[in-house]
């Protein structure tokens, strides 16, 4: 990603996450709420945790596959930055899967992800349909599951990273009306090595 993106999307992320609540006195007046200094974080202080790891098997250059019909769709390239805190998803689709109805190009996004301490957030941002953001935690599968914080366009959106002994990953897609819990898969995926 170039520097300029990549900054506008940290500095979005950082905001997302330090910004602390404001709180209206009267109209046309604010005040920033209290804030917890870092030091009281339960974030650990290095990247280096097993935690910060559990998305490793994600991390590199993959071409990505229609997993109902095997069709090339796209490549992505995950890469870890910024002393391994950061997993940095690219990725650009060939075909018109996902282009959004009127849209005259493919679909081209950035994903974000960090863990927390606690949880992985992911941000991800796209040329199409928006933003979304994310939280997620490996289920008893050892799968890594991402959820929205916030529904999108009156929707929930369902994320499931599977690791698979062959070396590919599959990324299986839910979307549910908001609130709701009733998933629909949307989409399955499978990212093979671009080798």
């Amino acid at each position: 990603m170039t520097g300029p993106i990549l900054s506008i999307v940290i500095a979005s992320a950082g905001m997302l996450l330090s910004a602390s609540a404001v709180a209206l006195d009267s109209p046309g007046q604010t005040r920033a709420a209290e804030t917890t200094a870092l030091e009281q974080t339960t974030a650990p202080a290095t990247c280096d945790t097993a935690q910060h790891h559990q998305l490793d098997f994600w991390v590199g250059d993959w071409r990505v596959f229609d997993a109902e019909t095997n069709q090339l769709v796209a490549f992505e390239r995950v890469e870890k930055h910024s002393e391994g805190c950061i997993v940095q998803e690219n990725l650009t689709f060939l075909t018109d899967k996902y282009r959004r109805p009127g849209v005259k190009y493919r679909l081209a996004g950035i994903g974000v992800n960090r863990f927390d301490g606690e949880n992985w957030l992911q941000m991800w941002a796209d040329n199409q349909w928006g933003a979304i953001f994310l939280r997620g935690a490996p289920d008893a599968g050892g799968n890594m599951v991402f959820v929205t914080v916030i529904p999108s366009r009156k929707r929930d959106v369902k994320l499931v990273y599977e690791n698979r002994p062959d070396g590919t990953v599959r990324i299986l897609q839910y979307v549910a009306p908001a609130g709701s819990g009733k998933w629909v898969k949307y989409g399955d995926l499978i990212n093979r090595p671009n080798r």
